[in-house]
């Protein structure tokens, strides 16, 4: 019997749960689709090259659905209240609180199932779309995946949790509310918002903190790239960041009618005071979930815009750190192990796996000093125990000019190559280097060139000048043939065994003098990978969950709201004003913290294309904006679709109600 009723209850109160179910929906398909590609068998096969894969998404997937069930728990409440005189009703009549409890489970349980099975449905096309967005980022040639059965059973596993978790609170408040509070709980009159002038000073200091937050990060990124000093401060930043725009927003609910009530004008105009009153109480009373779900979306917005600004940047770092196919490094490690391959047998391996096209050498030379790194902030200890290096004109010209380089020219002056912008701030212009009689000056220091060696920077000098320095390095580059080969068994067959002692532990662990750039690049598109992957899942889920608050939370004040509005429609205002009026109003509630969300992609931005420069990706800047456009629109895609649904269902039942 109670079965039959759960399921009556369901099907005539669809249109309330229409908004709930669809994000309900969307979520189990998301968790579908995020899980299939942890267990699929593509995955399977690429997380050999990054271990953490797996567990990385894994992490993100189970955390992501306890604040699924926190939310939806959130979100049962504002459904509760729709229903508060029929289970009051319920009471009255004689059902007992248990059958009542046993009821309302049975009904989650029904919507539960029905997600369940529209999610999966919707998963379907949502995976194959993920895959699509992962193997453009592997760079690797997309094909219908097949699915896989763990993905589902987990994805069931969790779904099951998450309405059984969200489900215990409402319970609950069913167990132990009072059959008068569930009759006259809607009727319950707002509390007035106290100290609204304090609030506003609140929300005008939070501004402030909100901006300063952003400046503050701005600068220690800068100091960070270009000074190499320890973020000491970014950390307390974002903090600062996500406290401001939770009090920014409780602050902004809790004194904006005020400080609007107080304009002539303003309340003058039509139904403006009846919008402005109809605010008040809801904004004031949902101030604290307003700043929450605000801190969710913006932290979206940062999470989506930084992840694809890392992905935007990666193959101009990658060309930046691996200017040549495969490099050789004789001493790239101080201390030798006696396992090291020679190079004639390494070169033999590499031919087995790709024909080699090009073939260069190269040398770093040491004085022996530490005369310029006495310039630098590592004076004393010579930049981690090692000498100045230098580097003949000749063989710097050599590597650089195939990869359309202008050469570089020297007469009794030497050239500073950083590898690290924070080199560029030491300054060498009144410092002579004498060698062997011969003083050398300052012509410049750039940070425009590929890395060739790994240092903090090193020198160019004229040929003759490192003729009589000591070798402290041979290097050898390669460019090999374009096209796939398997560089993950040629990466092994270049490496080696090697002993260490941590901690009293010993270890053994396989190294290689060999930088193979296809093998970075694919392990730094796996990287990339779980971050955008992760942070579009992330983000989607959030956007969906405040949507849905929103949207359920206005849609729990419809009896009231319709009785007020009643008071309109006996005044003499008419439909289409009414219309209007509510409109106005869910609209303000709405914007409250999704605008903020949205304006913080332009910050984001600005902070990412200043990131970009100053690690010398300049022509990035534009992508990054676009990117950060692209956010901005999708969000608002979404927030006009939750709204459009919200309005349109309160109207019917506000506004076209038949008294």
């Amino acid at each position: 019997m109670l079965s039959k009723l759960a399921f009556r209850n369901v099907c005539r109160q669809i249109g309330n749960y229409l908004i709930y179910f669809i994000t309900v929906s969307m979520t189990v398909a998301l968790l579908f689709a995020v899980n299939n590609i942890i267990f699929g068998e593509e995955i399977g096969r690429f997380s050999e090259t990054i271990s953490e894969f797996r567990t990385g998404l894994t992490g993100i997937v189970v955390f992501i659905s306890l604040i699924v069930a926190f939310v939806l728990s959130y979100a049962t409440s504002f459904m509760l209240k729709l229903r508060k005189r029929e289970f009051g009703t319920y009471l009255t009549l004689g059902m007992s609180r248990r059958n009542i409890l046993i009821l309302f489970i049975s009904e989650t349980m029904f919507i539960c199932l029905i997600a369940l099975g529209l999610g999966l449905a919707l998963g379907l096309v949502i995976y194959q779309g993920l895959m699509a967005i992962m193997m453009n980022l592997m760079e690797m040639e997309f094909v219908l995946s097949p699915y896989s059965l763990d993905g589902v059973f987990f994805t069931i596993v969790l779904v099951v949790a998450i309405f059984v978790l969200s489900s215990f609170a409402s319970a609950i408040y069913l167990k132990r509310v009072s059959i008068y509070d569930l009759i006259h709980g809607d009727k319950k009159v707002e509390k007035k918002v106290k100290h609204p002038k304090l609030w506003f000073i609140i929300t005008l200091a939070s501004l402030g903190l909100i901006a300063g937050s952003c400046l503050v990060f701005n600068r220690e990124c800068e100091a960070v790239i270009l000074k190499g000093s320890m973020a000491t401060r970014m950390m307390e930043a974002v903090l600062a960041l996500g406290v401001g725009i939770i009090l920014f927003h409780i602050g902004l609910a809790r004194s904006i009618v005020f400080m609007l009530l107080r304009n002539k004008w303003i309340r003058s105009r039509g139904t403006s005071t009846f919008v402005l009153r109809q605010l008040s109480g809801t904004l004031g009373s949902n101030s604290v979930m307003i700043g929450f779900l605000a801190f969710l979306l913006t932290f979206a917005v940062i999470g989506s815009n930084v992840s694809f600004m890392q992905r935007v940047s990666q193959e101009t770092a990658l060309n930046q750190n691996y200017p040549y196919d495969i490099t050789y490094c004789e001493n790239l490690y101080e201390d030798k192990s006696g396992e090291e391959i020679p190079l004639d047998e390494a070169e033999q391996i590499i031919q087995k796996y790709v024909p080699i096209e090009n073939k260069m050498e190269y040398t770093l030379y040491t004085s022996g000093g530490q005369e310029f790194a006495n310039h630098t902030k590592w004076s004393g200890y010579g930049y981690g125990g090692m000498t100045d290096s230098f580097m003949s004109v000749s063989d710097f010209n050599k590597i650089c000019e195939p990869l359309g380089y202008e050469p570089i020219r020297l007469e009794n002056e030497f050239m500073v190559i950083a590898n690290l912008p924070e080199v560029l701030q030491f300054s060498w212009e009144d410092f002579v280097f004498e060698w062997e009689g011969i003083a050398y000056n300052y012509k410049g220091c750039s940070s425009d060139y590929p890395m060739f060696c790994y240092m903090y920077f090193y020198i160019i000098l004229p040929d003759a000048a490192v003729e009589t320095m000591n070798i402290e390095s041979s290097y050898v580059i390669y460019d090999v043939k374009d096209g796939k080969y398997d560089v993950m068994n040629l990466r092994k067959e270049l490496s080696y065994p090697y002993t260490e002692t941590y901690a009293g532990e010993t270890y053994t662990v396989d190294r290689t003098d060999f930088r193979i750039r296809e093998y970075s690049r694919q392990a730094e598109n796996s990287s990339s990978a779980i971050l955008v992957i992760g942070a579009l899942f992330v983000s989607a889920i959030f956007l969906f969950l405040a949507m849905a608050i929103l949207a359920l939370k206005t849609l729990s004040g419809i009896s009231e709201d319709r009785r007020r509005y009643q008071m309109l429609f006996r005044l003499g205002v008419s439909d289409r004003q009414r219309g209007r009026t509510l409109f106005r109003q869910t609209f303000y509630f709405f914007l409250m913290p999704f605008l903020a969300a949205v304006l913080m992609c332009f910050p984001t931005a600005i902070i990412c294309n200043n990131i970009m420069v100053m690690n010398g990706f300049d022509t990035l800047a534009f992508q990054v904006y676009t990117i950060s456009a692209g956010i901005a629109l999708v969000m608002t895609s979404v927030y006009i679709i939750y709204y459009a649904a919200t309005y349109l269902i309160a109207k019917r039942a506000i506004v076209q109600f038949q008294i």
